[in-house]
């Protein structure tokens, strides 16, 4: 299935490349790193999430990945996503997700298929909401939503809102049924350069039911990190 999806994905960005059009639809292509951060709880956690896109003003190929390391243990999620914009500031993606993860025991690893929906809600809330589809039946619901406030024309406030829910147990990927994780955060960032912010902020994260019995956490921390963008 995985193989299938990429396949799928690389021969949209060959068949897209001919709807690019004239009229000054050139390919563009961009990474950004929203956070590469240092989180000071008790595991002293490294924490990224980034994504890049290469293509032109319709339709692109996004590549997204977040996660987590500690001296013991990593995750992550990565994702290798179509997207194709619908409305003016959203896009409908689909690709394939890839999770890792590593308890101090081994690696473990899950493929998903993906279908997302990404952009800017009313009141200018960044918006992304995801069906991950399993091989065996089961569906993962992730959404992510932040604002951005620019208190003058160098400080900005960014409150995070994020939620995992799975249909089925996984231990070996510890996470459970029902909602699995919800994190709340506020970075307060100062752009040296539109390009380059560095920042400071509290984060909040929270596992519930089976998640908890196999990670337990009910945290409160706080951050410091880099924002950038090329």
């Amino acid at each position: 299935m995985r193989y299938t999806i990429i396949k799928l994905i690389l021969l949209f960005s060959l068949v897209t490349s001919s709807f690019a059009g004239g009229g000054g639809d050139i390919l563009r292509a961009k990474f950004t790193a929203d956070n590469l951060e240092y989180q000071a709880n008790s595991a002293k956690t490294l924490y990224w999430d980034t994504f890049g896109y290469i293509g032109y003003d319709l339709n692109k190929i996004y590549l997204y990945s977040e996660g987590e390391k500690t001296s013991s243990e990593s995750s992550s999620q990565n994702q290798l996503l179509y997207s194709r914009a619908i409305a003016p500031f959203w896009d409908i993606q689909a690709g394939v997700d890839y999770d890792t993860a590593n308890d101090g025991n081994g690696n473990h690893n899950k493929t998903w298929g993906d279908i997302q929906l990404f952009g800017l809600a009313p009141y200018f809330f960044e918006t992304q909401v995801g069906l991950l589809i399993g091989d065996k039946g089961d569906l993962g619901l992730r959404v992510d939503i932040d604002y951005r406030a620019l208190l003058t024309q160098r400080l900005m406030l960014i409150p995070r809102f994020t939620l995992d829910a799975y249909s089925q147990d996984s231990p070996q990927m510890t996470y459970g049924a029902g909602i699995s994780d919800i994190a709340l955060s506020l970075r307060l960032s100062y752009q040296i350069r539109r390009e380059f912010a560095p920042y400071v902020g509290v984060k909040w994260e929270k596992n519930f039911g089976r998640t908890n019995e196999y990670a337990p956490l009910d945290n409160l921390y706080t951050t410091v990190g880099l924002r950038f963008w090329f």
